[in-house]
């Protein structure tokens, strides 16, 4: 923003613009959620979390949550996609849950120097129909 609150530039993040790469299906809602990360990959930059809550890995609208790591542009200089089976996570996920419905950068919980996030799944089944969760996921350091 400039000094009088009106946007100076900006930067489109889509499939196939602003840097970034990441396989997308139609109907993935990606940008559904946003959150600043802080700066995972330890370059001095802030980074983003950016949900994909239709994303349809491991089966229909399970979701999914995209690490954006930016540079100083406001481009994707690289990406992760956590959801079932991927990046990592081992969580349990039905169809349906919509994973990266919402996504918060909660900083660094566990004490280990990296910034961790909160991922919301409101349509998770546990305890009865579409109660909700509520994911932590203890980011790990990728420098």
């Amino acid at each position: 923003m400039d000094k009088d609150g009106k946007v100076k530039s900006q930067q489109k993040i889509a499939d196939g613009a602003g840097g970034f790469k990441g396989d997308l299906s139609d109907g993935d809602q990606f940008g559904s959620a946003v959150a600043n990360t802080d700066d995972l990959d330890g370059d001095g930059i802030n980074d983003l979390a950016v949900g994909a809550n239709q994303s349809d890995d491991g089966g229909p609208d399970r979701g999914a949550v995209w690490i954006l790591f930016m540079d100083k542009d406001g481009k994707v200089k690289s990406q992760q996609k956590i959801a079932d089976g991927a990046g990592g996570f081992k969580g349990d996920l039905s169809d349906g849950e919509q994973f990266g419905s919402a996504v918060a950068g909660i900083g660094n919980l566990d004490g280990k120097d990296q910034p961790d996030i909160a991922v919301g799944a409101p349509l998770d089944d546990d305890g009865g129909t579409d109660k909700g969760a509520v994911w932590i996921l203890f980011m790990k350091q990728t420098n």
